[in-house]
């Protein structure tokens, strides 16, 4: 019998992973290599998510995940691949508006570590209010660069960077909290049945 909520949990994980890595490689590219062409970058950005759209749209055929229908791995793989696409023809024009792009992204994370706080209140987790503290001022930097007081578009360029590296490493460090304090709790959950048992 499938499992009809393992894919899509198996993809929010694999998600949360690999995401704020793809942040702290890309920020780190874009504030120790000053060389690197935007143009270009966006033409990595296209490559990289043609291929995790492919790797989505594999795995939904190899694990028989049509037979889900909670599972949008192809869906979310075909938009990725699709969009990669679209990413590389229009390298030029994404390039040029990289940073809204980038903040769009840093935007999204301030927010799943939103919703991670309030899940860690709801499991009575002390680190519901640090995950809090960092959520919101990431929100708080998204806004700041959305406005841009610097008035010069290479500092906001250059804050972004730092901000998105500095989004990778938090959003990382927030998934394995997460995922050490699931176990820890799917752990005391099992430990009542096996006593039953013994």
């Amino acid at each position: 019998m499938l499992d009809k909520k393992s894919p899509s949990k198996d993809f929010g994980e694999m998600f949360m992973l690999f995401l704020p890595i793809a942040y702290i490689v890309l920020g780190a590219l874009l504030l120790f290599v000053p060389q690197m062409n935007t143009v270009v970058m966006a033409q990595m950005l296209g490559a990289l998510m043609i291929l995790v759209g492919a790797a989505l749209v594999i795995r939904y055929f190899i694990r028989r995940s049509y037979l889900d229908t909670g599972a949008y791995g192809f869906s979310v793989g075909a938009f990725a691949a699709v969009l990669g696409i679209c990413c590389i023809i229009r390298s030029d024009a994404v390039g040029e508006s990289l940073t809204i792009f980038l903040d769009l992204c840093i935007m999204l994370t301030a927010i799943i570590k939103l919703q991670n706080a309030i899940q860690l209140f709801a499991m009575k987790s002390k680190f519901w209010i640090p995950v809090l503290v960092i959520s919101l001022l990431f929100i708080g930097c998204t806004v700041v660069i959305a406005i841009n007081p610097f008035g010069d578009e290479a500092v906001q360029a250059t804050f972004t960077h730092i901000v998105l590296l500095c989004d990778g490493v938090a959003s990382f460090a927030n998934t394995i909290l997460l995922r050490v304090l699931n176990r820890k709790k799917a752990k005391a959950a099992a430990t009542p049945a096996i006593v039953e048992e013994q």
